[in-house]
């Protein structure tokens, strides 16, 4: 029986480029980014780079847990000093993270506070003119990562980044800053830099092979998904596509997703088809459908149309139940970034809405199962009793807003608390609706 392993261009310690699976008696090797040289063999998957690093990795798991960098923690401040701001404070998370809470009481804003993170450190969006202030730590094979920023008019006020005890970068307004490197003559000593004022230097400093702890943030950043539940989803969105600009960051490349992802695995439709049919949708079969827009000199648009089980005719695009098309395309996306190992980190807001008991929790349980085993952080908002019931309160971070603050309380921050909660003999759902979450522990 043949092994196989998933190769990929190496670029100090992130994948860039998915190649493809090879078996035992090939061997394979090829010109990487920056002077890189990647070789494949039945057992290892090796890389080095022009700094003395040579790093064998005897399984594609054993290479993507060294690439991914998780979220521990996010303190976040916005509007910082005025009369609007707003706190973000104790926000520890898990490989899975369920963050409830009242209306208004802040579940949304912070996942756009962290997708906002994502952003920033993926050079996708620039410094803004309200005032805010990151402080997060990532989890990056059991060392504590550090990082801090500030900004205000659209000028970065202060950076820095630390690796346990270890200083990497820092960096003051309009001060010179100073940045740890690997290929200098002392390999270990600050390089002096001056960064432009309204651009982030661990995005503006990337150097793969000067400051190779850079690319951890940028990966983790650049590979992170956010998805609204609560919103269309795409399904107003018919389009042409091109496969070469794709980005899972767009949630209206929804169609382009799904026709890269049959084009890369034959089983993907397939797999569609079984996890829709798992959350109660008996579909037979999911294509492109292809339609032309007269309105724009005949320009070929494209959409997504099913076929249900029960239905003689296939159903459009536009024709789909709203519940049904939300799920689709979050089954759509989720599955061609876990195919390609695309996502480190998972935002889902709203999980559940519009669908009924049944089809919430199984969506709910499939989201589970498809993400448990991989490199992939999962945290979802909702105020849903069907969801809350669901998902194991080992997994919970409950919200609580007061005076501008937002306050998580979870396993990790209140554990006296939330193990005395499971000799009550109470749901999951009264945790919650009774304020237990706010007894002293």
């Amino acid at each position: 029986m043949n092994t196989r392993i998933w190769v990929g261009c190496v670029k100090n310690w992130g994948l860039i480029k998915n190649v493809g699976w090879v078996e035992r008696s090939e061997t394979h090797h090829f010109q990487g980014v920056g002077g890189l040289n990647v070789t494949s063999s039945v057992t290892s998957l090796r890389y080095r780079s022009t700094h003395p690093t040579y790093t064998t990795y005897t399984t594609y798991t054993q290479f993507m847990k060294e690439r991914t960098m998780k979220l521990k923690s996010i303190q976040f401040v916005e509007y910082e000093g005025e009369p609007e701001q707003w706190r973000l404070e104790d926000c520890t998370l898990n490989d899975m993270n369920l963050i409830v809470g009242k209306n208004a009481t802040g579940k949304t804003r912070t996942l756009n506070a962290i997708a906002t993170l994502t952003m920033l450190l993926a050079g996708e969006l620039k410094i803004m003119d309200n005032a805010g202030n990151f402080t997060v730590i990532f989890d990056h094979n059991g060392v504590d990562i550090r990082y801090q920023m500030r900004f205000a008019d659209y000028e970065v006020i202060k950076e820095e980044l630390w690796q346990g005890d270890k200083l990497l970068l820092q960096r003051e307004k309009e001060d010179t800053g100073k940045i740890l490197t690997e290929q200098l003559d002392k390999p270990g000593d600050y390089l002096a830099f001056q960064p432009p004022p309204n651009e982030l230097a661990v995005v503006s400093r990337r150097d793969a092979i000067q400051h190779p702890f850079l690319e951890h943030l940028y990966q983790w950043g650049k590979s992170a998904n956010y998805f609204q539940f609560g919103t269309p989803m795409d399904q107003n969105h018919l389009a042409a596509f091109d496969l070469a600009k794709l980005s899972l960051k767009d949630s209206n490349q929804m169609v382009a997703i799904f026709k890269k992802g049959q084009q890369n695995d034959r089983n993907y439709v397939p797999r569609l088809i079984e996890d829709m049919r798992f959350c109660g949708y008996e579909l037979e079969d999911i294509s492109l459908q292809m339609l032309v827009n007269l309105e724009e000199n005949r320009t070929i648009v494209n959409g997504i149309q099913i076929k249900e089980k029960d239905l003689k005719t296939v159903t459009p695009h536009l024709k789909m139940s709203s519940g049904l098309f939300r799920t689709l395309s979050l089954l759509i996306q989720l599955n061609y970034a876990i195919q390609g190992n695309l996502s480190s980190c998972l935002l889902i807001d709203d999980i559940g809405e519009g669908l009924d008991y049944t089809r919430s929790t199984a969506l709910i349980k499939r989201l589970m199962n498809k993400v448990e085993g991989t490199q992939m952080q999962l945290i979802i908002s909702t105020n849903d009793q069907f969801v809350m019931d669901t998902i194991p309160l080992k997994y919970w971070s409950v919200i609580k807003r007061s005076a501008g603050k937002a306050k998580m309380y979870n396993y990790l921050n209140s554990k006296k608390l939330f193990d005395s909660f499971q000799f009550t003999g109470l749901g999951n759902f009264d945790f919650f609706s009774s304020n237990y979450y706010l007894k002293e522990g």
